[in-house]
């Protein structure tokens, strides 16, 4: 009898080694499993860039050799040749805005399709740049974007009203979004060449109060570039620091 009751609690406490045994590899493993999980996210967490291009027409004009869109397409492809794995989308936008090239589409060209933009891909006359940042982030959020830039180009302030743009820029803020803004022109007189190819001299229009708005709500940065090398340069600074964030 006494054999027996030894026995009997040796087995219990066998089996209460083999079921804290159990428990802790299981535990082992949960805990092995989320850190593998945790470190497949952030390996899968992308640089999302969005290139917001104004085509209005004023871009046209060639104070900024050869003119203001041809430059502003030349630092938009530097900065994807310094940055090939980041995911990239094109947004353009003059009386209205359009996603010119989704974000995160493998299956384009960028720079194919950067090289085909003209003032003639958007409809109408001003320049939305509010609208432009809200086409931005609906993108962002459709991939599921969390690390979000924009480098918006522009040549004028914006021609929606100032509360609409303001609700624009407070929602940008919230999301999380950081706004590199850079403009290219100044003002004066300028040349421009119309459809008939002749060159004509017009009074330059350039505003940047929108663009500096932009930079201060968005904890981005404000550039002004009135030359190719100035914006090649501004192109090379802003790679640096998403270089300096990513780290």
């Amino acid at each position: 009898m006494n054999y027996y009751n030894f026995f009997q609690k040796g087995k219990k406490h066998f089996f209460s080694l083999f079921l804290l045994f159990t428990l802790s590899l299981l535990s082992t493993y949960n805990s092995y499993a989320q850190n593998e999980e945790i470190e497949e996210n952030a390996t899968e967490e992308h640089l999302d860039i969005i290139l917001a291009i104004d085509v209005s027409s004023s871009m046209k004009v060639e104070d900024v050799m050869p003119t203001r869109l041809e430059v502003v397409k030349s630092a938009a492809q530097q900065l994807m040749s310094v940055h090939p794995t980041a995911r990239y989308g094109i947004v353009l936008f003059a009386g209205e805005s359009m996603v010119y090239a989704p974000l995160a589409d493998d299956s384009q060209d960028l720079y194919q399709l950067l090289e085909q933009i003209t003032t003639d891909l958007v409809d109408g006359t001003g320049t939305v740049i509010g609208e432009a940042l809200d086409t931005s982030i609906k993108e962002f959020e459709r991939v599921g974007s969390t690390n979000r830039k924009i480098i918006i180009f522009s040549d004028g302030a914006t021609s929606e009203s100032k509360d609409i743009f303001h609700s624009v820029l407070v929602l940008t803020s919230k999301r999380n979004v950081e706004v590199y803004a850079i403009g290219v022109g100044h003002g004066g007189e300028a040349s421009i060449t119309t459809p008939d190819q002749e060159h004509i001299t017009i009074k330059s229009p350039y505003n940047d109060e929108s663009l500096k708005q932009i930079s201060l709500f968005t904890n981005g940065k404000y550039y002004h570039a009135e030359s190719f090398e100035e914006m090649s340069k501004i192109a090379e600074e802003i790679s640096l620091l998403l270089n300096t964030k990513q780290e």
